[in-house]
């Protein structure tokens, strides 16, 4: 039932199947009696759900070949230890704690965002800046905002703006939070593995970093782990 990465280790989250089309899904859920993938094609197109079967260390699994890029999933569980009935009722929605793409607007409901996961993204660089400049001592770092760098506070608008910081020498850009968060500044995550989607898409995010690469500009990211939201 497990889906392995190059290293090993179990692929949880939504991942594109590796032969045919559609998904596969893997979601730990220790205490749940079933768990459901739903799924939806826009706000108003619902598709046919994944019923997961559970496997080794409470991880449930499944599939489906209907679902393709674009669309959106959350999962639907039910359980026999729930603290959240009296609010919820028996039916626990929650958005993936993997996913790489969330509606900011909807939050609560849970909803995220299929994506190829970067395995289709045509990288034009192979340079690495970081390593170039000698790692964390040898380089002259700007940090960056994108809300606020860019007129349109976006990674496309911003990796437009590029160019001008190469020209004043700088070798490495240090982001401020770019995983989806709530607020202004990105100090309080809620999906560490996603893109804050009003600064754009997962791969508008790659074509920033592979832009810099180009200008031999280091790409840093904040990454905060103590606290979420």
């Amino acid at each position: 039932c497990a889906v392995a990465c190059a290293e090993g280790h179990l692929q949880m989250g939504a991942y594109p199947a590796k032969k045919g089309g559609g998904y596969t899904f893997h979601v730990w859920a220790p205490h749940a009696s079933s768990v459901t993938i739903e799924l939806r094609r826009g706000k108003e197109t619902a598709l046919d759900p994944v019923t997961l079967k559970q496997g080794e260390n409470n991880v449930w699994f499944g599939s489906s070949d209907a679902c393709v890029k674009g669309d959106d999933y959350r999962i639907a569980m039910e359980s026999s230890h729930n603290d959240c009935f009296d609010q919820e009722g028996s039916t626990l929605y929650r958005r993936d704690p993997y996913a790489r793409w969330a509606h900011v607007d909807d939050f609560m409901e849970a909803w995220a965002r299929l994506t190829d996961c970067g395995t289709k993204f045509p990288w034009s660089s192979s340079s690495h800046p970081w390593l170039m400049n000698g790692g964390c001592f040898g380089h002259s770092i700007y940090e960056m905002h994108i809300g606020t760098f860019s007129k349109n506070h976006s990674f496309a608008s911003a990796t437009e703006q590029l160019d001008h910081v190469a020209s004043l020498g700088f070798t490495c850009i240090e982001l401020m939070p770019v995983t989806e968060f709530g607020g202004s500044w990105g100090y309080n995550p809620r999906n560490c593995f996603g893109i804050h989607s009003p600064y754009g898409s997962d791969d508008e995010f790659r074509a920033f970093v592979d832009r810099a690469h180009q200008l031999k500009l280091a790409v840093k990211v904040d990454i905060v782990l103590n606290h979420g939201s």
